[in-house]
């Protein structure tokens, strides 16, 4: 580490302070000086040198470009653009130059700005994987799906079921967080009539449906999808939760069942069949399977006591249903107050 700032000091000290020496070497020399120093993680000294090209040429843009470029590498943002302002301004048409300002504008989360020069630079050169592929995760950071929906469509015609594999994770988080599911749905729609063997599309969709409630699409996917996977324990799950949803709940009793066979300690499993079997008035049932879940520590619990109170109101335990949704009601469940209200003595 000495040995290098050592080296880059005496770099910089020769051609600040030795300008005889400065005036040896052609803007050529200097350029490439520059940026052999920069390949080299030498980076005062290509700032050096690249100072005395800009100063030999101040209208060449590659000089201010290459400088820019240097302070990207040494995480300078602020300088970069500066030097990429520049270099748009003597040379608007060249293009990787509005690729760097992108990147020194992301960085600092300028994203509008980025933005604006992604799509400059993708406009220009439309068949860059990598560009497209920055642009798509700016254009979904920012909610602009127009220019998502291409980007996705084209990186899908390039590399096929491997975008949704390496980018599902991160879609699905954004339509979620953003309550946006509808416009995930709009992208994928027409990609499935353009590929309708694609099993990640698929799924993807009908998890967009499920997402969105329209639990009738969600469920045909889920039947297609299953036909590939008879054991997957995942999509048998969705299928469950769907027939509940569309009040099958006797297809929906079943699946449960099947699923808890091979998933005997699953805890939500446990409420979810639960709730299942509330819905069809099996109240004895209800309440072991609700009990189950809650001793075995479900993610709602309070959503979970709620259900189990009703069953043992229905049973004829008053008391221990009013127990159950004081539970509910302090774990967070508003809609136990009702139930509190309507059926237990409250001071």
């Amino acid at each position: 580490m000495r040995k290098f700032l050592r080296s880059s000091v005496i770099v910089y000290l020769l051609f600040l302070l030795i300008p005889e020496l400065n005036a040896q070497y052609t803007f050529d020399q200097l350029m490439n000086f520059g940026v052999r120093s920069d390949e080299k993680g030498e980076y005062v000294a290509a700032i050096a040198s690249l100072d005395q090209a800009v100063e030999l040429k101040p209208n060449d843009d590659m000089a201010w470009l290459t400088r820019g470029v240097v302070r990207v590498h040494m995480k300078d943002y602020g300088s970069a653009v500066v030097d990429f302002n520049k270099a748009i301004l003597l040379n608007p048409n060249r293009t990787e130059t509005y690729l760097y300002r992108y990147i020194a504008y992301r960085e600092t989360e300028n994203y509008q700005f980025a933005f604006s020069d992604i799509n400059t630079y993708v406009n220009a050169m439309p068949n860059d994987t990598m560009a497209r592929i920055q642009r798509m995760q700016l254009s979904l950071m920012l909610s602009e799906y127009e220019t998502m929906n291409a980007d996705v469509v084209w990186l899908n015609e390039k590399v096929g079921d491997a975008l949704f594999a390496d980018y599902s994770a991160m879609y699905n988080d954004h339509f979620e967080k953003h309550k946006h599911y509808n416009e995930y749905a709009k992208i994928l729609i027409p990609l499935l009539e353009k590929y309708p063997n694609s099993q990640v599309i698929k799924y993807q969709l009908m998890l967009a449906h499920f997402q969105l409630a329209q639990y009738e699409p969600c469920l045909k996917l889920l039947n297609d999808l299953l036909q590939g996977d008879s054991k997957g324990f995942t999509l048998e799950r969705y299928k469950a939760d769907a027939l509940f949803f569309l009040n099958r709940m006797s297809e929906a009793e079943t699946l449960y069942a099947d699923l808890l066979s091979y998933l005997p300690t699953d805890a939500d499993l446990m409420a979810d069949y639960g709730h299942c079997l509330l819905q069809l008035e099996k109240w004895n049932d209800a309440d072991m399977w609700l009990s189950k879940s809650i001793k075995a520590k479900n993610n709602t619990p309070a959503y979970a006591y709620l259900g189990r109170g009703i069953a043992r109101y229905n049973l004829g335990k008053a008391g221990l249903a009013c127990a159950d949704w004081e539970r509910s009601y302090l774990l967070g469940e508003k809609s136990a107050k009702k139930w509190l209200e309507m059926n237990c003595q409250t001071k």
